[in-house]
């Protein structure tokens, strides 16, 4: 168990952590949440659950057993809420701050845009530190933010978290037998994919919305990467989603453009192993995202060793580079309102004229094609991009990441109320016990 060392080189234990999250929400937070949470605890950090329940989907299973026997309550003296900034206002200041003056609160936020609407901000100025997942994030928060602002990435492993936790992202399901023992012949063979040809992926919630996740853009990409030919033969394109169903326009659109290129749509549940096996399937993931907090899929096909072909903004840019994939160009863009219609609630996140990323196609087709036609090229970035991914984003590296916040956290905090009530400093610190 890990521990932190003083100032005369004695171990301490880490600060104490309530974390505060709707603990089975199908959402990408909450899994990102489960992620940094089993961190906390490899890190020697002592953590109690809240779950906080705002209405999100819920699934049961995605609680692994190892935060499932983690105490409830708020015994300890740092809160840290993994509720979004969009989604903050839910929680009352009542609940937010029980006792004035007792406890810090830290939040994990994640955001796309450059920009933050005023109701925001506003958020910002009720808590006492935000973690991000990446530098184009900590950059927009920090113009706005009067409190501390430090990148904590989200923990990105090449094995499955949990027993049954889908993926950040993803909605996961436990594997019953017959399933099981259908995926043990490979990804490929379970859900009838070609298993000789160049297997191009393309994943994304679409509860995410489909503007900025634009596969759309991906579709076309593949389309003008590959003859009609080749896409009969040699090629194919799998675009594997989940929450589809439930936007009847987007899945008419996104189906007919991927079935026009002869690839495969996947709108489906899949369980942790089985989205990895899928992600170690193909030979090339494709993301050509108007706007990433983090990029969370890109990541993960990155560590599987795979080398990605991916818009060179936002988020991935701290780990995609040429060096390590294929970035593609782009030039900035108006969020527009029409392709909004696709997820009639991202209105109420995205507003129309803010800006995010239209990336280049013809550019990103032509990185398809030289790594079809290069599989040296493939395996050399691939090997790259998983030791980068493998070396910045594990728990451990993550762990110690957020026991330093923490404890930087709880220093300022102990200062500021010393300061507040005038407790000598030996009594800030038998209070803060």
């Amino acid at each position: 168990m890990a521990t932190a060392s003083g100032p005369a080189g004695a171990l301490r234990r880490p600060p104490g952590v309530n974390a505060i999250a709707s603990w089975e929400s199908t959402t990408g937070l909450a899994q990102a949440a489960r992620r940094s949470v089993l961190a906390l605890v490899e890190a020697g950090v002592p953590v109690a659950l809240v779950d906080y329940d705002y209405g999100a989907p819920r699934a049961p299973h995605r609680l692994p057993a190892q935060l499932r026997e983690l105490p409830r309550g708020r015994p300890h003296g740092v809160d840290l809420f993994f509720l979004n900034v969009n989604e903050f206002h839910v929680i009352p200041e009542s609940f937010l701050r029980p006792e004035p003056l007792a406890r810090p609160v830290v939040v994990s936020w994640f955001w796309e845009l450059s920009t933050l609407a005023p109701d925001l901000v506003r958020e910002t100025r009720r808590v006492d530190e935000i973690w991000v997942a990446s530098r184009f994030v900590a950059e927009v928060f920090e113009r706005h933010a009067t409190c501390p602002v430090a990148v904590v990435p989200c923990v990105v492993d090449d094995g499955p978290v949990g027993t049954d936790a889908g993926r950040c992202g993803h909605t996961g399901t436990a594997v019953d037998g017959s399933a099981g023992e259908a995926w043990q012949g490979g990804a490929r063979r379970a859900l009838g994919l070609p298993e000789d040809r160049f297997l191009v992926l393309c994943s994304f919630d679409a509860s995410s919305t489909l503007a900025r996740k634009n596969p759309l853009g991906a579709v076309e990409a593949y389309r003008r990467a590959f003859s009609p030919a080749e896409r009969a033969r040699r090629a194919h394109l799998v675009v594997k989603t989940i929450n589809l169903a439930t936007l009847p326009e987007a899945h008419l659109a996104l189906a007919r453009a991927v079935s026009d290129a002869g690839g495969t749509l996947l709108d489906t549940e899949m369980s942790d192993s089985q989205l990895a096996a899928l992600t170690s399937a193909c030979d090339v993931y494709l993301s050509l995202h108007r706007a990433e907090g983090f990029g969370l899929g890109i990541a993960e096909a990155m560590a599987a060793g795979r080398p990605v072909v991916a818009t060179g903004y936002s988020g991935p840019c701290d780990f995609l580079d040429i060096s390590t994939g294929c970035p593609v160009g782009y030039h900035t863009c108006a969020v527009d309102a029409g392709e909004l219609r696709f997820n009639p609630a991202a209105r109420n996140v995205y507003v129309a004229g803010e800006t995010w990323a239209e990336p280049d196609v013809g550019e990103a087709a032509r990185r398809l094609r030289m790594l079809y036609e290069h599989p040296a090229v493939r395996a050399r970035l691939g090997a790259s991009a998983a030791a980068v991914v493998g070396e910045r984003f594990s728990s451990a590296t993550v762990g110690r990441q957020m026991v330093e916040r923490l404890e930087h956290v709880v220093a300022r905090h102990v200062r500021a109320r010393r300061a507040a009530t005038g407790v000598p400093e030996e009594g800030a610190r038998a209070g803060r016990t």
